[in-house]
């Protein structure tokens, strides 16, 4: 036996239902009910014309904004005065304007209008969410290490990556900013799961006239006071170099590409990663130089919250 909703009324024998005087009487009280809905019923475009009309004060100029005839505006402003049940203007020749009621209808409709945008945007935040994953990372090279993996083990879904430092981070991932990040220390909340993802070690980048080129390491206090090229948004790597470089004057570029014609041009050091692609990588003039310091190697660890450990475990897995 099939369910059917006959105009609001569950109907279980559609055959047996159309012989009985009363249901169908139900079903007609109903139909009436929802077709006068209908007939009030303010549609947003209404509303949208409206506030138009009340922000530049003539309908000739509402209709222009709006790409509007003049008739057709005028007529939408009756059909919401009919819809409201209450007159909204004060008609004179050549003019119209506002009366009492409609002051308060354009405050309600300012409201309600910002209302639907926001809903509309909410929506389409959370259509896009469910197709992208929000990365949140302390430093560029986990990026490099995981887009690939994360591309391949979730194929449908867009990546969308963040630098900020780890507390914000691991905050914002317990509010679900995130639906992961990469910090440099383990998380001490039982709130997460978390798995080292990768280790990367901080070289100098030398000229081969510098005169440390031929060291075999060098300790960031060496290095003190030397003025250097550097990539700006770095995450916790700027903390380490303002920390241990005080000294030092940096010129930092934003823009990759400007960055790696300096390198190749000029005579000042810099810094590079046993994590860099090869893309990323220094003219093959410079001589890597490795980082005698404890805080110039780092282990970053991935991290989610437990109520997703399943959804992205093939992911820890892969590591």
């Amino acid at each position: 036996m099939i369910n059917i909703d006959y105009a609001g009324v569950r109907v279980k024998n559609f055959q047996s239902f159309i012989h009985k005087p009363d249901m169908r009487n139900k079903a007609k009280v109903n139909f009436v009910h929802l077709a006068e809905m209908r007939k009030n019923m303010i549609a947003l475009y209404e509303l949208q014309q409206f506030v138009a009309f009340a922000d530049v004060g003539t309908l000739s100029e509402a209709a222009d904004f709006l790409n509007l005839s003049q008739p057709a505006l005028s007529r939408n402003m009756k059909k919401l005065e009919d819809n409201l049940g209450v007159m909204l203007f004060v008609r004179r020749k050549n003019k119209l304007e506002l009366n009492d009621n409609g002051k308060y209808l354009l405050s309600l409709a300012k409201t309600l209008l910002a209302d639907a945008d926001s809903l509309t945007a909410k929506v389409r935040d959370f259509d896009r969410k469910k197709h992208t994953i929000a990365l949140g990372v302390c430093a560029p090279a986990p990026i490099w290490r995981l887009v690939p993996v994360i591309s391949n083990i979730y194929p449908h879904m867009t990546l969308q990556t963040e630098i900020d430092d780890s507390d914000h981070l691991l905050s914002d991932l317990g509010n679900n900013v995130y639906q992961l990040v990469v910090v440099h220390q383990k998380p001490d909340s039982t709130a997460f799961y978390f798995r080292e993802c990768c280790h990367e070690n901080l070289l100098f980048a030398l000229p081969k006239g510098h005169r440390y080129a031929r060291r075999k390491s060098l300790s960031f206090a060496e290095m003190n006071g030397e003025n250097m090229l550097l990539m700006s948004n770095i995450g916790f790597w700027d903390f380490v170099r303002t920390e241990k470089m005080p000294d030092s004057r940096f010129l930092m570029q934003n823009d990759r590409f400007s960055f790696n014609e300096l390198v190749q041009t000029s005579s000042l050091p810099s810094f590079i990663t046993d994590l860099s692609p090869k893309y990323l990588e220094t003219a093959p003039g410079r001589i890597h130089v490795p980082i005698s310091d404890k805080e110039a190697s780092v282990t970053y660890y991935l991290v989610c919250t437990k109520d997703r450990k399943k959804e992205f475990m093939p992911l820890f897995s892969a590591l």
